[in-house]
């Protein structure tokens, strides 16, 4: 009996760690995107894939849907911050599986998965789906070789319907007993810290953190114009100033894949997240920042600023490397 008993202690120990993280639900939005892009990571450097092409998820019966596009930026989005691998534009994404009419990565399309591949510069396709549980979204995604369009790893997480998902899944209010005044209706605020928009853009600073000399500034771009968007800043000129009037620079080696390097391109009503990282050689005391834009692209030489951009929680190490 002491031995059955034993037997079944280190079943007990053994059998838990025998499930992925990857399958585990995490307490936040954020904790579950981290956790999903890592195991996109670990999968794709196992099998020595440097260059992604992310696609839209979609939901149980294989539709594309609003959450799963938005998952699918956020998810290649949060890969290219973590630094180890790049992803594919995924406006030139769509192009041209459009424009060579592959609307499938599987192997019956092998030969024109191989061709969109080459075309793009794809290593391997990131593909998935969700399903609605009582605990929120089952997201699985998997690794896509374009040699074979097979499925070379998969990793799975779940994310709670809270956060940014939250928009997606409102529920209606309870009926209210006393109607309430109607009041008029006021403009809403715009989003984030700060915003410049002009007749083909809108640029939101979503959050901005500094540890130690280097401050991250999350913005989104959205192009509300009716044609194709070409969007590039110059690296060297487009900065931060504190309030102490110091200047807080990029450098092309923790921007490689940033708006002032490499650019973006939106179809129109598209928006895409990017991520600047600005540095100061000596050690930084500000608190409240100016960022000072200067555009190539679509026109030529321009120049805004977006003021009053405060500080927010500081974050932990390793969240700033682009």
């Amino acid at each position: 009996m002491r031995m059955i008993g034993s037997l079944l202690l280190l079943i007990s120990l053994v059998l838990p760690s025998s499930f992925p993280r990857s399958s585990w639900a995490a307490s936040s939005y954020e904790e579950s995107l981290k956790q999903l892009a890592e195991g996109v990571t670990e999968r794709a450097a196992k099998a020595k894939k440097q260059r992604l092409a992310v696609l839209d998820l979609t939901d149980a019966q294989g539709e594309q849907t609003p959450v799963g596009r938005f998952l699918a930026e956020e998810l290649g989005t949060q890969i290219m911050v973590a630094g180890e691998l790049t992803t594919v534009d995924r406006t030139l994404l769509y192009s041209t599986l459009k424009k060579m009419q592959l609307e499938h990565i599987d192997p019956t399309h092998a030969k024109t998965v191989r061709r969109a591949a080459k075309a793009i510069r794809a290593d391997a396709f990131v593909s998935g789906s969700y399903t609605e549980t009582p605990e929120g979204l089952q997201v699985t995604v998997r690794l896509m070789t374009p040699k074979q369009a097979q499925s070379i790893g998969a990793t799975r997480t779940t994310f709670p319907k809270t956060g940014p998902l939250s928009t997606f899944f409102k529920q209606d209010d309870p009926p209210s007993k006393i109607l309430p005044v109607e009041q008029p209706k006021e403009p809403a605020p715009p989003a984030g810290l700060g915003t410049h928009r002009n007749d083909a853009y809108e640029l939101v600073v979503t959050s901005i953190e500094r540890l130690n000399n280097r401050v991250k500034l999350d913005v989104t771009v959205a192009n509300h114009s009716t044609r194709d968007l070409k969007l590039l800043c110059h690296l060297q000129n487009t900065v931060l100033k504190d309030e102490h009037g110091s200047v807080w620079h990029q450098t092309v080696e923790q921007n490689r894949e940033g708006l002032c390097t490499r650019g973006i391109e939106l179809s129109p009503h598209r928006k895409q997240r990017v991520v600047f990282i600005f540095t100061q050689p000596s050690e930084g005391a500000g608190s409240e920042f100016t960022l000072s834009f200067h555009e190539q692209l679509p026109r030529r030489d321009a120049l805004f600023t977006i003021n009053e951009l405060k500080l927010g929680p500081t974050p932990s190490p390793g969240e700033l490397v682009p």
